[in-house]
């Protein structure tokens, strides 16, 4: 019977609780109660009119006596995670935030940010009014508390989930990172700053919770605009190279970014055309990088090319559409680029082998989109630039890749082992050689191995 109907029919009875009930006080378990016309109790009295008991885990011997009493009577029960359930649909939540307003009860906040059957929702709307005190996320009990029960409801990655990673302050990085939840982002902001250290080689990476949302492409305008008052360069940095800003947003950044910044919103697949070509006046280097990453349209193109770094559009993936275009310009150092470009299909890949002959095989060995009788008319060339670029394109025939693999050479080993299109029985043979096992790690094929012989 559903603890609905149970309490329709017993209005005026009584709720025992038996064991240990951590995310609430009695006070609180009253005053509910009494909302749904019952009485709490926490002790037994035989002179009570139970209707109904609710177990937690945690009962001494004497409790656990007493269920088994009151259950060979009638009474039914439920578990306490039932009951937290039942709560947390029954609570008025904008009642329940108004009172923790007024009362700054953080304790009691504490207790219900524990309770997991409230929704997402009601979770983030009590998560955003809790106060950290000015210490980190894990500085203290009470903040350690609440940051695991956030990780607990939004740490969900791929694959294996290491159960000790819930209790790590860079978990929470992770979140702020690879959510794509625009509430869950906002509800970061509200937290401690956590940073990590990085060496001066990562310097140009996101490292604290302010600057992983800045950078996460899920962040909502509200988000962007508490971040944008910050005015912090560092913040503004990875905030230039974000797709979800508005183009008012970019103009309002593009005023106040340095070098160093603008190289970043040149990255931005959303930058708008008349920021693209005000940027054209800001330097060889940010031209390379606008003409290398930036989504061109026919506007755009005509616009650079006069340009004499146009080469720079032979690295783009975003020119599938004006392929033949730049190929007419009949400009051979381009045609060398654009024979690496994942944007250049097979027929055009023909063609410029056609025109240029063995010169550009090994630029072309390179290319996914090559034909398996090009990639084996290529594999006989014998090139040892061209064995290096079959050994790590993941399109080369299997029957290549195993023949290289079973030459058992050291450099090549090193390519091949990075290639997920190799056979998982010559990846296993890698691991045998220490030198190989760092870049066996992030072979996703040698992974998912590793991950199925675990039996996850």
């Amino acid at each position: 019977m559903k603890i609905e109907t149970i309490i329709a029919k017993n209005q005026d009875k009584t709720i025992l609780f038996l064991g240990r009930v951590p995310h609430f006080t009695p006070q609180e378990l009253q005053n509910f109660l009494s909302d749904q016309g019952m009485k709490y109790a926490k002790r037994y009295r035989e002179e009570e009119d139970i209707a109904l008991l609710v177990l937690s885990s945690m009962m001494t011997p004497l409790e656990e006596q007493i269920s088994y009493n009151l259950y060979n009577l009638g009474i039914p029960d439920i578990t306490l995670s039932e009951f937290e359930s039942y709560y947390a649909q029954h609570i008025k939540p904008n009642t329940l935030l108004m009172s923790l307003k007024l009362s700054n009860d953080q304790a009691r906040l504490r207790r219900l940010l524990q309770n997991e059957a409230f929704s997402d929702e009601v979770y983030l709307k009590l998560f955003r009014i809790f106060d950290w005190q000015d210490d980190g996320i894990h500085e203290s009990d009470a903040n350690r508390d609440v940051t695991i029960t956030f990780v607990r409801r939004f740490y969900s990655p791929d694959g294996f989930r290491d159960p000790a990673m819930i209790y790590s302050p860079a978990t929470v990085m992770n979140i702020a990172q690879e959510s794509s939840d625009p509430e869950v982002l906002d509800a970061i902001l509200t937290m401690p700053n956590h940073e990590i250290k990085v060496s001066r080689y990562e310097i140009k990476r996101p490292k604290n919770l302010r600057e992983r949302v800045a950078f996460n492409e899920a962040v909502s305008q509200k988000s962007i605009k508490h971040l944008m008052g910050y005015h912090n360069p560092s913040i503004d940095y990875f905030l230039a190279a974000n797709s979800a800003l508005s183009p008012t947003t970019q103009r309002e950044l593009y005023g106040r970014l340095d070098h160093e910044g603008k190289f970043m919103l040149a990255h931005n697949r959303n930058l708008t055309d008349d920021l693209f070509e005000a940027m054209l006046e800001e330097g060889d280097e940010i031209i390379k990088r606008l003409l290398r990453y930036q989504p061109m349209s026919l506007y755009r193109l005509e616009l650079v090319m006069d340009e004499p770094l146009i080469l720079y559009l032979g690295q783009n993936r975003e020119i599938e559409d004006f392929v033949d275009i730049l190929l007419e310009l009949d400009n051979r150092e381009l045609d060398f680029q654009l024979a690496t470009n994942e944007a250049v299909k097979l027929e055009r890949l023909e063609m410029l082998y056609y025109k240029y002959g063995t010169d550009i095989i090994p630029l072309l060995v390179t290319n996914p989109n090559l034909s398996n009788r090009l990639f084996e008319e290529f594999y006989h060339y014998g090139d040892i630039d061209t064995t290096h670029a079959l050994a790590l394109n993941r399109s080369t025939p299997k029957e290549i890749l195993s023949e290289l693999c079973e030459r058992n050479d050291r450099e090549l080993n090193r390519l091949l082992a990075s290639n997920p299109s190799v056979d998982i029985k010559y990846l296993r043979a890698f691991q045998l050689d220490p030198s190989l096992v760092r870049i066996l790690a992030d072979n996703e094929t040698y992974g998912k191995s590793v991950l199925q012989g675990l039996g996850l």
